[in-house]
């Protein structure tokens, strides 16, 4: 009888215990296996949790900011990005996903700064080069045209 009352004990406390040992790290893991799997809204929620419990994860404000990006909220996908680079100012690919919201929201000029930015940390980081170059043809182009109406942010 006591076996029997100690396993129904800990079957209905183990949850909770295991709740009481959730790390940042479970959540950034559950974070990525909800993003593989394209649930993004999911995925954030994760990744959200993750940061309550670390706020200083850079790779889960990053993540965080991907999601972001893909469910079009582009102004708050920025914002992750910038808390990533705030605490890792060497985070190559922070850097670069910060470029391709601003070429989502057509600031191009601000892109090849942010792709430098990650060309600088990382110079054979490709995808952020050939963004960059292309970015850099956009940006000579308008100016030659004097249509340039692309703001500039400083980073």
């Amino acid at each position: 009888m006591v076996l029997v009352t100690l396993a129904l004990i800990w079957a209905f406390t183990a949850p909770v215990c295991a709740g009481a040992n959730e790390t940042s790290i479970d959540w950034f893991m559950k974070g990525l296996d909800l993003y593989n799997q394209e649930k993004f809204n999911e995925s954030l929620q994760a990744y959200n949790r993750a940061l309550e419990l670390d706020p200083n994860d850079f790779e889960a404000w990053n993540n965080k900011g991907i999601d972001e990006g893909l469910l079009g909220r582009y102004d708050e996908a920025l914002q992750s990005f910038g808390n990533a680079v705030a605490l890792n100012k060497s985070y190559a690919e922070a850097w670069y996903n910060m470029g391709v919201i601003y070429d989502f929201k057509g600031y191009y000029y601000t892109a090849v700064q942010a792709y430098k930015k990650a060309t600088q940390i990382n110079p054979s980081y490709q995808k952020a080069l050939e963004r960059r170059s292309v970015d850099t043809d956009i940006v000579m182009s308008r100016s030659l045209s004097c249509a340039c109406k692309d703001p500039i942010i400083l980073l």
